[in-house]
């Protein structure tokens, strides 16, 4: 049965941070928004989605989540010893000195794992993640992940993106790393493997959810921050081709490249010492580059490694004129990224392209033959951004049928980065729900 459910939005009362791009967070924070109810009776008008009654307050609607058990559909159990890569992270969890009194020991509920977007690393959800962290009543481990060909897994660059090997990339990380729960049962001793929380941003967030739907029972819980597992094309309206724009522009710049006589100078130097350098030449590629809040967030995969060798390990040097001795290195493998733009835009699970020639219409057959996740769903959504449409919910419905769908009016598509109080308040009722 299908009924409308409240869709809470939260004002922003200062002016949102405007942005031309729609990629990944910045993870830089802005002045406080004071976090407000809005009456429903406009967005109520707006989403539509299959879903069990729920409350008008926000708190309300997140306990109304299941939590006694897991609704998982039937388990598929696919091979974890592919050839995956081992991703760098960071971890984030309060000193025992600075957790409240009432608090559980951390290692007593499912750890919470990060997923940047495109362009982004695991640093976008860094100060998100540290604050997170000291608010929880149910303490948990924090993890921020580099995915594939992006960040510090330059050890390791791939040619292939697609959401099914970045999903299998982030199970490997959790077998590997976070450690295996081991629990007896009344029956005799069994061994559960760990479940985990997986909050996802824009590619981030279809990795997530291709994660959830190809081994839902590792999956404790899923926030999706303003995507939806949908092909995006350049002829639609959600800022795709801008996307595609970005990365061609900026991938076109050779950092190896040397000066010429057509440029003038002395030959044999390189053209691009300095990140001022890089940042003149993403200023005249394009457009949509014009923008200064963007090019500085490209930047951010830009680094400086001594000149002795280009493989070594960055120097963490952030300062703008790099010394004459430093080489700039993309921290992006933009031929992976270039290579598969198609299936970035796109989302496949088990290796199958999960794409509708029609975006609007989703088939009969997604519930019957396509996969689904069962557990609680949390899609935030930015009110100004265009990546989750009404057109996307009965999509988002046919794979996550317990989902509740909540919009930060005046957020864009970097909800986090736009609105990180009010996306941190989301995330605290979620998780302490």
């Amino acid at each position: 049965m299908t009924t409308r459910i409240p869709v809470h939005s939260f004002q922003i009362t200062n002016n949102a941070l405007k942005l031309s791009s729609f990629i990944a967070g910045v993870g830089r924070h802005h002045p406080t928004r004071h976090l407000s109810m809005m009456s429903t009776t406009r967005t109520e008008q707006l989403f539509e989605t299959s879903s069990r009654r729920h409350e008008n307050r926000p708190t309300a609607l997140l306990k109304k989540f299941a939590t006694a058990s897991s609704l998982f559909s039937s388990t598929h159990h696919y091979s974890t010893t592919t050839d995956v890569v081992d991703l760098k992270y960071s971890k984030f969890a309060p000193p025992p000195s600075q957790q409240q009194p009432q608090q559980q020991p951390q290692d007593q509920y499912p750890p919470v794992i990060f997923l940047h977007g495109l362009l982004g690393n695991k640093r976008n959800f860094a100060s998100l993640a540290s604050s997170l962290s000291l608010q929880l009543q149910k303490p948990r481990s924090i993890y921020t992940l580099d995915l594939r060909n992006h960040g510090d897994n330059n050890h390791d660059w791939r040619l292939n993106m697609s959401y099914s090997d970045m999903a299998r990339d982030v199970l490997a990380f959790i077998d590997n790393t976070i450690a295996t729960q081991t629990e007896t049962n009344a029956s005799g001793g069994t061994e559960q493997q760990q479940q985990v929380v997986v909050v996802g941003h824009s590619m981030g967030g279809k990795v997530a959810q291709a994660l959830a739907l190809m081994y839902p029972e590792r999956i404790a819980g899923l926030v999706v921050l303003d995507i939806a597992p949908v092909r995006y094309r350049a002829s639609g309206k959600e800022g795709w081709r801008t996307i595609e724009e970005i990365v061609h522009s900026v991938s076109s710049i050779n950092l190896d490249s040397t000066v010429d006589n057509a440029n003038g100078g002395e030959l044999g130097v390189l053209q691009y010492k300095t990140k001022r350098d890089v940042d003149m030449a993403l200023q005249k590629s394009t457009a949509i580059l014009q923008d200064p809040a963007l090019r500085a967030f490209v930047l951010t995969n830009l680094e400086s490694v001594p000149s002795s060798s280009s493989s070594s390990s960055p120097n963490n040097n952030d300062t703008e004129e790099q010394s004459p001795a430093a080489l700039l290195r993309w921290k992006i493998n933009w031929e992976g990224i270039v290579n598969d733009i198609d299936k970035i835009a796109g989302f496949d699970v088990h290796d199958i392209d999960m794409d509708n020639d029609n975006d609007d219409a989703v088939t009969t057959t997604t519930t019957n033959n396509k996969p689904q996740y069962k557990g609680d769903v949390f899609f935030i959504h930015g009110g100004a951004s265009r990546f989750v449409k009404m057109s996307h919910l009965s999509t988002i419905s046919a794979y996550f049928p317990n989902h509740m769908l909540t919009t930060i009016r005046g957020s864009g598509h970097w909800v986090h980065a736009e609105a990180p109080d009010d996306t941190i308040a989301l995330l605290k009722q979620y998780l302490d729900r």
